[in-house]
């Protein structure tokens, strides 16, 4: 058995979209003062790696605390999008279909994005799924959608079409996922468990595969 490490770091060199506080650890407790070490981290809970629950774009819609457990794990297959600014639903259905792909897995999608991380236009250009895409993963019925950008939604969106099919329908997002090209076109077990923050519309999330 070999695990793969989905997940990126979390540190005060992390990007985040301008919205966002940069991330701060500050060391609290000293072992030379206090007997032991401890830090306090500040950083908004779409960080890093991390997983939308519904109330992120749905108004009603389910907390992170909320959501049932059996999402967090099971099995996923990572499709091969790239080439496409905007993924589209015919891209997206082939590679599904290449793919050993049941219905109620999760789908995360390598759109090779992952390897500009740490530059200027990994936030401000990447590219992300269709809304006609989002659909299709709704219409298949997979319970978990994954992307190696720091937005589901391509970076021209102004309207979060994909968040909004995709949460509306119930199926979390994980963003910012890195090292994908490890298990493509195969079929995986996952783990991507949450903290279990009260009322959150997100939460760091590490991201695990077992090949």
């Amino acid at each position: 058995m070999t695990l793969i490490d989905l997940t990126r770091e979390i540190s005060p060199e992390t990007q985040v979209f301008p919205a966002y506080p940069k991330v701060v650890v500050l060391l609290w407790a000293k072992h030379e003062v206090h007997g032991f070490r401890a830090e306090v981290l500040h950083m908004a809970t779409h960080t890093a790696t991390h997983l939308d629950a519904p109330l992120h774009f749905i108004e009603d819609g389910q907390t992170v605390d909320q959501l049932p457990l059996e999402v967090f794990t099971g099995y996923a297959v990572a499709v091969d999008v790239r080439g496409e600014r905007e993924v589209s639903r015919d891209l997206l259905r082939k590679r599904l279909n290449e793919a050993p792909y049941q219905a109620g897995d999760a789908v995360f999608l390598y759109t090779g994005w992952e390897h500009r991380y740490g530059s200027r236009e990994y936030l401000s250009e990447n590219p992300g799924l269709s809304a006609e895409a989002a659909q299709l993963l709704v219409d298949v019925r997979a319970k978990l959608v994954g992307i190696d950008t720091p937005s589901l939604d391509p970076a021209t969106s102004t309207t979060f079409l994909a968040h909004r099919i995709l949460l509306r329908a119930g199926i979390p997002i994980i963003e910012n996922l890195c090292n994908l090209s490890k298990m493509l076109q195969s079929r995986v077990k996952y783990y991507a468990f949450p903290l279990k923050i009260e009322g959150a519309t997100a939460s760091p999330v590490r991201v695990v595969a077992e090949i």
